[in-house]
């Protein structure tokens, strides 16, 4: 999908800043076996129109399983990630950046809805049907944006607040944020740290006593909160993340699978592989051969 990832939190590019918002369509066809797009969070709100296919997306520790005529809705800063879906699955997307609909004085809108939801006070319901007209709405977004005729900016941002609006009111997606069994927000911030410690430091050796230092709590407590809020454990994350920056080495340069396994922190190449394929589905050398038709 046409974004940047740090691993950890997604730098979310907008093609328009001025606009604050991005639509587009993706087919499923051109995502590599381990899945669309890697576990990460960022500020904007996210909504997924299933047009074919199927896929799974997970949001913070909740799996979907999203089918054709389906919406996914990601909340600001929830964790999510989709690593399962039909080859075949064709989506559109818009990621909305919600700071673009605030104004320089707070009115009863944003107070009620805007602000809540980009504080996390509020959360929009993760699953939707869109038989209802909101899949032919979130059609709409895409192709103002696509086309941009004249004047697009005010049709984009009116389909926009019409998209919220139905959210908010018609699809019983709002609910307290405090109702989810999730770490406390001092948790979240301990998580995060190990999150970008663990993306700035995966070529090295990574050891529980190393995140103590980083979040001042011992290495049992990291593991637990680590696990209730990625539903991950701390060195699967890892071994993911290595195997995602070494994904990006084969297919962008031409080092050997051995000097890519000891970059990304690897040590042994039998092991490098075996992890690479669990999460993969294939080899380094079959990724190569796939996808450099080499």
């Amino acid at each position: 999908m046409p974004t940047q990832y740090t691993l950890y939190q997604e730098i979310v590019q907008m093609p328009n800043k001025d606009i604050g918002i991005n639509g587009f369509y993706y087919d499923c066809v051109h995502s590599p076996s381990a899945g669309v797009f890697p576990l990460h969070w960022h500020e904007c709100l996210e909504i997924i129109s299933v047009e074919s296919g199927w896929i799974e997306v997970e949001i913070d520790r909740k799996r979907y399983r999203i089918q054709s005529g389906q919406i996914a809705v990601i909340n600001p800063r929830q964790l999510h990630s989709c690593d399962r879906f039909d080859p075949g699955a064709t989506l559109r997307c818009l990621i909305i950046d919600m700071d673009v609909f605030r104004s320089r004085f707070v009115d009863s809108s944003e107070e009620r809805f805007i602000l809540p939801l980009l504080e996390g006070r509020v959360l929009l319901a993760e699953q939707i049907d869109g038989s209802n007209g909101l899949q032919s709405l979130i059609h709409s977004c895409v192709d103002s944006f696509d086309r941009r005729d004249i004047a697009y900016q005010l049709h984009l941002k009116a389909l926009i607040f019409e998209l919220l609006y139905q959210l908010f009111a018609f699809h019983s997606a709002m609910r307290e944020a405090e109702q989810r069994n999730l770490p406390t927000s001092v948790s979240r911030e301990r998580v995060n740290a190990v999150l970008e410690y663990v993306d700035t430091h995966y070529a090295e050796r990574i050891q529980l006593n190393d995140l103590v230092e980083i979040v001042h709590i011992n290495k049992y407590y990291i593991c637990k909160i680590f696990q209730q809020y990625t539903g991950k454990t701390v060195f699967n994350y890892v071994n993911e993340v290595r195997i995602r920056k070494a994904e990006e080495l084969l297919l962008t340069t031409n080092r050997t699978v051995t000097d890519i396994a000891y970059a990304t922190g690897f040590l042994d190449i039998n092991y490098f592989s075996r992890i690479f394929k669990q999460i993969m589905g294939i080899t380094p050398t079959e990724l190569r051969k796939k996808y450099l038709k080499v």
